[in-house]
């Protein structure tokens, strides 16, 4: 039998460590990698994945006060009153309540028979429980990497989000309005703080639509980093807060696309799928298989290409011997 205990070291050759699972030697043959991740509750969604599931990606109106987390025990600790804890966005969407279905399926169906999806759901940059607007979750980690990365090497790879706030403050940008100043200052970047990754890049659009009022402002900003809550922490870094936030778009991924032919639907809470042709032309990114098929699978969707980094790495510490 396998023990299952942590070791802090072992005499080698004697011991294989499987993460926390260590194997005697002699018991070898008689574990494999599928039955040693199907006692494993934290690997038990990567087992199922199996190769012929695929990159699924789902448009989703985030509601207020639902937490992008996959956990709600921070809030259920802070709270004695179970009607407090707030519901997770993976709750909602699994619940199948908001699915907008283009076809007619079952409306018993289960989160898992609409989507074909049996590993685990990762949010495509997260949104802060006060923010509201467009969230898209997927099974595929490296599409969340190619949306959220900020080191692309070219402006035409970069993912751009555009996010509407409220902020406190009557602003313009008008260069002849002395009061103008502080907001057009973000146009630069500014610096949100050492421990947030310091000066942001300058936004790839600002605008001021409207003025709900003589103390506040309605800005679109247009970004293509995602540290966290930094729409938020631009505004705060020209002492101006956000009263109210909302993510619009994501690439050429937009709210509107969960409304019907009719103009109607989209509410908070709705969702659907979205289609490899809308996943290509919206996000830049194939879809792929994500099992064993997908890992062989040579693929040029990703931001900026590893093979040709690695050349230049090579070529780099040739230099340096030279």
């Amino acid at each position: 039998m396998a023990i299952l205990c942590v070791l802090p070291f072992a005499v080698e050759g004697f011991f294989v460590f499987t993460r926390r699972t260590i194997v005697p030697p002699f018991l070898r043959s008689k574990f494999n990698k599928s039955s040693l991740c199907a006692h494993h509750p934290r690997r038990i969604n990567e087992s199922k994945a199996d190769e012929h599931e695929k990159t699924v990606v789902i448009l989703y109106h985030k509601p207020k006060g639902v937490i992008t987390s996959h956990s709600n025990q921070d809030s259920l600790k802070a709270s004695s009153d179970e009607h407090d804890v707030r519901q997770t966005v993976y709750q909602d969407i699994m619940s199948a309540k908001g699915y907008t279905a283009s076809s007619n399926l079952d409306k018993a169906a289960t989160f898992q028979d609409i989507t074909g999806i049996n590993s685990k759901l990762h949010a495509v940059g997260r949104l802060d429980a006060e923010t509201t607007g467009l969230l898209l979750l997927t099974n595929d980690g490296g599409l969340v990497h190619h949306v959220t990365n900020p080191t692309a090497s070219s402006p035409e790879q970069k993912v751009i989000k555009v996010y509407d706030a409220v902020i406190m403050g009557y602003h313009t940008l008008d260069i002849n309005d002395e009061s103008s100043e502080r907001l057009r200052s973000i146009l630069n970047g500014v610096d949100i703080g050492k421990k947030y990754g310091g000066m942001t890049l300058p936004p790839h659009d600002l605008q001021v639509l409207d003025h709900p009022s003589h103390k506040s402002t309605l800005v679109r900003i247009a970004i293509s980093e995602g540290r966290n809550r930094q729409v938020r922490r631009m505004f705060h870094a020209i002492n101006s807060g956000v009263m109210q936030l909302h993510r619009r778009k994501v690439g050429d991924i937009d709210l509107d696309m969960l409304k019907n032919c009719s103009g109607e639907g989209g509410e908070e809470g709705s969702w659907r799928l979205l289609t490899k042709k809308e996943i290509l032309h919206g996000l830049g990114w194939k879809v792929r298989l994500l099992g064993q098929g997908g890992k062989k699978e040579q693929l040029s969707n990703s931001r900026g290409n590893r093979k040709t980094s690695a050349t230049k790495r090579k070529r780099r510490l040739a230099k340096t011997r030279i």
